[in-house]
């Protein structure tokens, strides 16, 4: 009985590995996605913390990772990215300075 217990529980340490490996290579993913989008450049994606939050009126155990990255390749900034799950749940940015390079109708 205690041999059935001991392979259940390295099954379990295996696939909550696995899950975790899987989303840090969506949160990854979606770094990269939302850079692009706000035209920054992407530098680098960990993870910060797991915790339990409450969201919309439910709890949710959620995961934040720290994004580092560039708006003008010289400063380094990070903001934060937030999973429930493998689905996105918020993208936090601090004030970055703009590149002195963009056109007056872009900043």
């Amino acid at each position: 009985m205690a041999t059935t217990w001991l392979i259940i529980g390295l099954l379990l340490i295996c696939y909550l590995f696995w899950l975790q490996r899987k989303q840090d290579e969506r949160a990854i993913v979606l770094a990269r996605h939302l850079c692009k989008k706000h035209q920054l450049q992407y530098l680098d994606c960990g993870r910060l913390q797991h915790k339990l939050e409450r969201r919309q009126g439910r709890l949710r155990w959620l995961t934040h990772y720290g994004v580092d990255f560039s708006s003008d390749g010289e400063s380094r900034y990070q903001g934060t990215l937030s999973l429930s799950g493998l689905q996105y749940a918020a993208f936090d940015l601090p004030a970055y300075r703009l590149p002195d390079n963009l056109p007056t109708h872009e900043r």
